[in-house]
């Protein structure tokens, strides 16, 4: 193998790397995969954040049952 082509073997390893990195830790933060809210999203029900927020609101004004 030439020095070009490990070169070019571990900068794409960097990036794919650094791509899911970035994924996983926006993930844990909660936050949405198209990044452009729920509100008008027909997905809205499956998004974790949005599941997450209801909860906080329903324990917010008391109410258990989700």
């Amino acid at each position: 193998m030439k020095p070009i082509d490990i070169i070019l073997i571990v900068v794409f390893a960097v990036l794919v790397f650094g791509i899911a990195a970035y994924l996983i830790v926006k993930k844990k933060k909660g936050k949405g995969g198209c990044g452009c809210g729920c509100s008008g999203c027909p997905s809205a029900g499956a998004c974790a954040a949005a599941k997450k927020s209801e909860m906080q609101e329903n324990e917010s004004k008391g109410d258990t049952h989700v």
